[in-house]
């Protein structure tokens, strides 16, 4: 009983004060920590579960799903590559859609080692973004004028 008193922090001397022997002190201590191990496996369940990318970067949210699954294989609880997978791009951007449906048609799953594929779909997508912007801001400063008022404009000063 002396052993596990001291090697008990004092925080939880009085979980094992009424204990009368060694066995009986070390099933209290198993029930209070098997308790905590419970809501937190739950508590890491429904977190990545409900993990979303809103605004991450793509590294911060595949890290952050990769330090869940981490916690939860410290409590015993594994989550194989399929599933990780699985939660990966059941919560990234809608702007990741193509490449989402993409990976979902494969016969086999990559590993989650996605998140090299998802990176470059990120740099194509900001690419693409900025290419947008670029073409936008010509139209902006070209007064709208396009191709199609230019040919109109074209086109009068020939006929007539």
């Amino acid at each position: 009983m002396y052993c596990l008193a001291t090697c008990v922090h004092d925080h939880m001397l009085s979980h094992i004060r009424d204990a009368t022997t060694p066995k009986e002190a070390w099933e209290n201590l198993k029930k209070i920590f098997s308790a905590n191990t419970s809501a937190r496996k739950l508590q890491l369940r429904q977190e990545l579960n409900n993990i979303q990318q809103k605004d991450m970067s793509v590294s911060d949210y595949t890290a952050k799903i990769k330090r869940i699954c981490d916690s939860l294989g410290s409590i015993n609880v594994n989550i194989d590559n399929d599933e990780m997978v699985q939660i990966c791009l059941g919560g990234i951007g809608p702007r990741f859609g193509t490449m989402r449906t993409v990976v979902l048609a494969r016969e086999k799953p990559p590993s989650f080692e996605l998140q090299s594929i998802v990176l470059v779909e990120e740099n194509h997508v900001h690419t693409r973004s900025n290419e947008s912007e670029g073409h936008m801001l010509y139209t902006h400063w070209n007064g709208g004028r396009g191709r199609e008022q230019a040919r109109g404009r074209f086109g009068q000063g020939q006929g007539g």
